[in-house]
């Protein structure tokens, strides 16, 4: 019943579903470099399709930036293991849906900013940019490592390829097309691979559906085993999983991530007007929503169908990320190419985040970086100087994928690093747009304390006892199996743990520390150290503008012009 080799099940038509993403992505990566009439002839068509890109197709790029396979594997496991205190995502992406479109889309699209880092720039002064593009470029890297890591072993696990053919061929792909057919090939192949996860998705759900008996069946499992959990109200900051952690602290990291980050605003801002930008902003609201309830769902839907025998404590998988395959592989029984249309969702996913992500950062090297030590160049030479850009870090993120390789607990290195630079970020931002006194000093001083506390905190509480999960039967188990699997995450905490406090706090309110220390540590110190005067109303938010003073002046405007269209 439970068969863990994949690959002697792998049919023809899994391997055409497979096939076909990447013939696909690199046709239109093709199509942008040779074909199209519109080819990324200057900076601004590199970076942001010329500014006159569709809402629809822009949106669903941006939802399939942050919908990798470690979304569409890791929530649906979370679910399985720790309950439905997910859908909180949504009252949180909301949160951050309102903030992004009234405080953060008027003044990056007042400026018209191609990186994100050039506000800090304009806010603050160079130092303090180059400190947060670093800071940024950094983790953005190391992720896109991991997104390329997963999809490569399951090439191996599935075809029998080894980690090193599997990233090659995956990333060589994504570094083609995102290369040669810019900012419109990435959104365009975005907009075919997230149609691609969508599939997947809802073919999974519904023949995992059929097969446990219904909604309603579902619904009634999930209860009785307690993973119908809507809200937890305890005060307890190290509780794993809170509604408090949601509000207080997933928020600020859904305005990081979604709201501040690179691939966010350049996407934003390659619309044509502020209500378009706003509009994408809306869709992908919807479109997340809809991808995180399928996750949801298809996590009960695993449960239910697992809710005698946990493949986990009866040693079926050898981790619970596995959990998820096992499922596939089983419902592929009564489907064949549903293994093909899983693979292909978890390549499309990784390809989708990797050439974002590429494409993002190769902006702030350029905008941040390289841009003001170099002369002046023509469109063709500065495009050329782009791919060259594209080609070299997407090399360095393959090579990353064997350091990934070597350290085997690089998921949760990775997410929690994301944790340790999210609330600081966001907090150097807002603290530009809404304390007008706040200076360089300060900022820096903020930034550089708020990562190093944030990081005492972490590194404090490497060794603390792992949150148990919720109750799993292995009463029905019909295989046999002497020495149940107990990963460490699935032992039961001791009664008390000798670690002080903060350092048991949940990683949920690493962002909250992040930001409170930008604030609690900047503020003051940029009023000890002189304060500022803001003469460019524009780098604040809207509601603190005074609008008595008078319009920027024309070199305030030319020197945010970041992109002019020089001839060639």
């Amino acid at each position: 019943m439970f068969n863990l080799s994949l690959s002697s099940q792998f049919n023809t038509i899994d391997y055409v579903a497979f096939v076909v993403v990447f013939v696909v992505s690199y046709l239109i990566g093709l199509y942008y470099a040779v074909w199209s009439k519109r080819r990324q002839n200057t900076p601004e068509d590199y970076f942001l399709g010329g500014r006159n890109m569709g809402v629809i197709p822009v949106a669903i790029s941006l939802l399939a930036t942050f919908v990798s396979g470690i979304n569409m594997i890791g929530m649906s496991t979370d679910v399985y293991l720790f309950g439905t205190l997910h859908w909180m995502y949504i009252v949180t992406f909301l949160i951050m849906t309102i903030v992004v479109i009234y405080v953060f889309l008027p003044i990056f699209y007042d400026l018209q900013l191609a990186s994100t880092f050039e506000y800090i720039k304009l806010r603050f002064g160079r130092k303090a940019q180059l400190l947060a593009s670093l800071i940024s470029m950094i983790t953005t890297t190391l992720l896109v490592a991991v997104n390329l890591y997963v999809p490569a072993l399951i090439l191996n696990y599935i075809l029998g390829t080894s980690i090193l053919t599997g990233t090659m061929f995956l990333g060589t792909c994504c570094i083609f097309y995102t290369t040669f057919g810019g900012f419109r090939a990435v959104v365009w192949a975005d907009l075919f691979q997230t149609v691609i996860i969508l599939l997947c998705s809802f073919v999974i759900l519904s023949i995992g559906l059929r097969m446990t008996g219904g909604v309603y069946e579902v619904w009634n499992v999930c209860d009785q085993g307690g993973r119908l959990k809507l809200y937890d109200l305890s005060l307890d900051p190290t509780i794993r999983l809170t509604t408090w952690g949601y509000l207080f602290g997933n928020t600020l990291v859904a305005l990081q991530q979604f709201g501040l980050n690179q691939s966010s605003i350049q996407r934003y801002l390659s619309t044509s007007s502020m209500t378009k930008a706003r509009s994408v902003a809306v869709v992908f609201y919807i479109g997340y929503v809809t991808t995180l309830l399928l996750s949801i769902a298809t996590g009960m839907v695993i449960f239910t169908y697992y809710k005698n025998c946990d493949p986990i404590t009866s040693g079926l998988v050898r981790k619970p990320d596995q959990v998820v395959a096992l499922f596939v592989m089983e419902m592929s029984q009564h489907l064949p190419g549903l293994q093909g249309i899983f693979v292909a969702g978890i390549v499309a996913g990784c390809l989708s985040t990797m050439s974002s992500f590429l494409n993002s950062t190769t902006v702030c090297l350029y905008e941040d970086f390289l841009r003001p030590v170099l002369p002046e160049m023509s469109n063709q030479k500065t495009c050329n100087l782009l791919k060259v850009l594209t080609i070299v870090l997407g090399c360095v993120q393959i090579g990353l994928v064997f350091v990934v390789q070597k350290l085997g607990t690089i998921v949760t290195i990775i997410f929690t690093v994301i944790g340790l630079t999210g609330g600081t970020m966001l907090g150097l931002f807002t603290l530009g747009m809404l304390v007008p006194k706040a200076n360089q000093t300060g900022a820096i001083t903020g930034t550089v304390t708020s990562i190093v506390c944030v990081a005492v905190v972490i590194y404090g509480g490497l060794n603390k006892k792992p949150c148990p999960t919720l109750s799993m039967s292995t009463d029905g188990c019909l295989h046999n199996f002497t020495s149940p699997l107990n990963p460490s995450n699935f032992e039961e905490p001791e009664e008390s743990d000798d670690l002080p406090l903060i350092f048991r706090i949940s990683f949920m309110y690493y962002a909250t520390i992040g930001i409170a220390m930008v604030y609690l540590v900047g503020w003051p110190v940029s009023l000890l150290t002189g304060g500022n005067t803001i003469t460019d109303q524009r780098l604040l938010a809207p509601f603190l503008r005074k609008n008595d003073l008078e319009e920027p002046e024309k070199a305030i405007l030319e020197k945010v012009d970041l992109l002019p269209d020089k001839s060639a």
